[in-house]
């Protein structure tokens, strides 16, 4: 079936010529001679063409008043074509801004095959445009998905200025370079950048790069072709992958200043040498991130001087939550909130009043450890109130300001020294993957430890990853 097809027609002659003509084409028909049997019809058959006269003997409405209705009180995508005799230019005017498809005169110049060649272009941009209609819907639905999923949180004047940069430089598609202490949340502005860009639903991927092997690195970002060694399989490298898209590289300053100059020539040219493969020409966008500041980037053990300066204008840096204390209740609010519905726990909170002493601690790990401090209260309490959070917020404070003679005693107290490194070996790990949402590749970046390295030591020490079930 082409499609659906209603007629409003009051010459039931020429309405059943219509009808034969049509349904020996491949339409569905249904006619109607006045407005009121049109009305009782429309919704139920949806048709996709509205084929309407404007002089309707008998009937309640005539055509243009139908057409006035239809643009009134009906949201679907109906192509009307308007089939009359004589129309004054008034009219003709009236059925043009309400919005009808085409006016189609009766007469001797009627051609029944014009006819259906205006209501298969009809048919076919009625289709188109419900087809971008359902890709908007998609586009916006993909987006309030991606908003939930990576919240960026706050309304401190620091922060306004750093979505008002990312979008700045997200809409003019440039690359960006995230730089700001750990825990300050440069995923989620990686993710913020991405939402605001012309680029977003197109591929968008995250490296960590102090993961990559130096021998891997090429690879890994750039492809190889199958084989190339002797062994490999064929692999599309990450560039490849997000050509027209975004390539997140996390700690861009742990990879070694060769691995750098590859990737500013990729920057630089808009292609990659595929490894044992030849060149290809990609359109990748960048996201870069460090810890690192400012001063440490422009070192030039730490960063090639070129790739700085091919990217020091689009640096943003993301402020300590120190630096932004109006944010820490309201982001506290949010993981409170986040955490208990999913633990299905109740709380009683009004955060207003323990304002002065969340402001006071530092937050030396960022919102990182503010996530980390609000999901722990949430997995070991039944009921989460102000009291609650205050309790466990001087524990944590005392224990900051404390000398640690105490919390050393114990493994003083071990006259093995293997043991007694050891011991603390485990807790300063379970410590460190606690901040780190039990992420090993992420611990292993803060504490300054190849992942492989880590996951050794885990096993070494008896330390699961399930055990960050209770820990925060």
């Amino acid at each position: 079936m082409k499609g659906k097809v209603i007629i409003l027609e009051d010459d039931l002659l020429l309405a059943t010529q219509m009808c034969k003509v049509l349904q020996n084409y491949d339409y569905e028909v249904l006619h109607a001679s006045n407005s009121d049997a049109f009305f009782e019809e429309l919704r139920s058959f949806a048709p996709d063409v509205i084929l309407l006269d404007v002089f309707l003997i008998g009937s309640r409405l005539n055509g243009i008043q139908v057409l006035k209705y239809l643009r009134e009180n009906f949201d679907l995508n109906y192509k009307i074509i308007v089939i009359s005799g004589e129309v004054t230019a008034a009219q003709v005017l009236e059925i043009r801004e309400l919005g009808a498809y085409h006016l189609v005169e009766k007469g001797v110049n009627f051609s029944i095959n014009q006819l259906l060649l205006h209501i298969d272009n009809a048919i076919t941009l009625k289709r188109q445009e419900e087809e971008h209609i359902g890709l908007q819907i998609e586009y916006i639905s993909l987006k309030k998905q991606f908003t939930r999923s990576f919240p960026f949180i706050g309304d401190s004047t620091a922060i306004r200025k750093v979505r008002d940069q990312l979008v700045r430089l997200a809409e003019a598609d440039e690359d960006v370079f995230l730089i700001g202490e750990t825990g300050t949340g440069k995923e989620v502005a990686a993710n913020y950048f991405y939402l605001n860009s012309p680029r977003f639903g197109k591929p968008f991927h995250t490296v960590n790069c102090s993961v990559l092997s130096e021998d891997g690195i090429e690879s890994e970002l750039f492809g190889n072709v199958k084989g190339f060694d002797g062994k490999s399989r064929k692999n599309i490298g990450f560039f490849e992958e997000c050509s027209d898209g975004l390539l997140f590289l996390d700690d861009i300053t742990s990879l070694s200043l060769p691995a750098q100059s590859k990737i500013l020539r990729a920057i630089e040219n808009k292609e990659i040498q595929i490894v044992g493969g030849s060149m290809k020409k990609v359109n990748t966008r960048l996201i870069f991130a460090s810890n690192a500041t400012l001063d440490a980037l422009a070192d030039p053990a730490c960063l090639r001087p070129d790739l700085y300066y091919r990217i020091e204008g689009s640096v943003v840096e993301l402020p300590p939550l120190r630096d932004r204390e109006d944010d820490i209740l309201l982001i506290a609010s949010y993981f409170f909130t986040n955490f208990s519905s999913r633990y299905n726990i109740s709380d009683q909170l009004n955060l207003m009043e323990l304002k002065n002493i969340l402001q006071s601690y530092d937050w030396p790990g960022n919102v990182r450890e503010l996530k980390n401090f609000c999901k722990s209260i949430t997995i070991k309490e039944r009921e989460i109130s102000n009291k609650v959070i205050l309790r466990h917020l001087r524990n944590k404070i005392s224990a900051q300001k404390s000398d640690g003679k105490e919390e050393l005693s114990r493994f003083f107290a071990i006259e093995n020294i293997k043991e007694s490194t050891a011991s603390f070996e485990r807790e300063y790990i379970i410590y460190h993957l606690g901040r780190n949402d039990w992420h090993v590749s992420r611990t292993a970046e803060a504490i300054g430890l190849e992942r492989t390295t880590l996951y050794k030591k885990m096993k070494q020490l008896g330390i699961n990853t399930t055990e960050g079930e209770h820990f925060g």
